[in-house]
């Protein structure tokens, strides 16, 4: 029987990941982004696959194949040790509530890992454009039309809908993320963040770093020969629209839906410390938790090592943060 941790210990967990991402060397955490970046890109483009090959009239039935495929490209940000920048929200501002990073280093990880995701989205996007798996036996059959109604969907909706959406998804996505760190085994943290993955995508909600591959892939793919006539008699959009009318209000929803909807009440509302086997305990918070906490600050000058956030050594950390960190 699998043992997963407590909510307190994991609310700890993930502000010392928090901790360590925001002091992560620059280089490590670009290379760690980009390939979360193209992580979650694979997810996209299998769920593609995937999702256009189901006949129309089979209803719901192809929407629930990509969203079934899709949770791919997180199971390989998890147990490859990316950096995501929706999960990253949740961590870097746990840290923060607890004292672990400060708002300075917190800002620079997460700008770090949105530009780096974007740059291993859109690599991605442009070697499978230059592939044309898209295209079957070299004519726009029934993919690329699902590629182009798919980006310009998603570039159709208005701001304040695809800033709730993007609140939605990253409730879930970073839901799926605390789960995985509850869990010591790879089997129960694969099970773990399945589903909330799953229920994002087969709801619709929109996921920035997501959009960084499906909205260029549908650029790129309208401009095939075979596909810009279908592509003219549906709405326009462009890279212009990519930015402006998704990304921008989608990225501003999921650091909402991350921080204010999954860091503040996991970090701030689970506040018992981890000690041996007694992290449930209320009454050691009560007799301990101000003292303890105001020790900890004044013994240790570097932020990212203060506060909730666990000790620098902390297993969690290392296993959790990405590439490994010099102690």
């Amino acid at each position: 029987m699998t043992s997963l941790k407590t909510v307190p210990e994991t609310a700890l967990a993930v502000c010392a990941v928090g901790a360590a991402r925001s002091s992560m060397p620059a280089g490590r955490l670009v290379l760690a982004s980009v390939l979360a970046g193209l992580y979650i890109a694979f997810g996209g483009a299998l769920a593609i696959r995937a999702g256009a090959g189901v006949p129309a009239g089979w209803g719901p039935a192809g929407r629930l194949l990509f969203a079934g495929v899709f949770p791919l490209g997180l199971l390989l940000v998890v147990f490859g040790g990316a950096a995501l920048f929706t999960g990253d929200v949740m961590y870097v501002s746990g840290a923060v509530m607890r004292g672990g990073a400060s708002l300075g280093r917190a800002v620079r990880a997460l700008c770090i890992s949105w530009t780096g995701n974007l740059a291993g989205a859109l690599l991605l996007a442009f070697m499978v454009h230059w592939t044309g798996i898209y295209l079957d036996g070299g004519s726009a059959g029934a993919i690329a039309p699902y590629v182009v109604k798919l980006a310009a969907g998603k570039c159709s909706q208005g701001f304040w809908p695809l800033f709730v959406k993007g609140i939605l998804c990253n409730q879930l996505v970073c839901l799926a993320v605390f789960m995985s760190l509850s869990a010591a085994s790879p089997s129960a943290k694969a099970m773990l963040v399945w589903p909330p993955i799953f229920g994002f995508v087969a709801l619709g909600m929109e996921h920035s770093v997501a959009n960084m591959f499906f909205i260029p892939a549908g650029i790129l793919t309208a401009s095939w020969p075979g596909v810009a006539s279908a592509a003219a008699s549906g709405p326009g959009f462009g890279w212009c629209d990519f930015l402006v009318r998704n990304l921008i209000p989608v990225t501003l929803g999921n650091v909402v839906g991350g921080a204010l909807f999954v860091a503040a009440p996991y970090c701030l509302g689970f506040r018992e410390r981890d000690k041996a086997g007694d992290s449930d305990r209320t009454g050691d918070r009560d007799r301990a938790g101000g003292s303890d906490r105001a020790g900890d600050r004044g013994k240790a000058g570097d932020s990212d090592r203060t506060g909730d956030c666990g000790k620098a050594g902390d297993s969690d950390r290392i296993r959790n943060a990405g590439f490994r960190i010099p102690d």
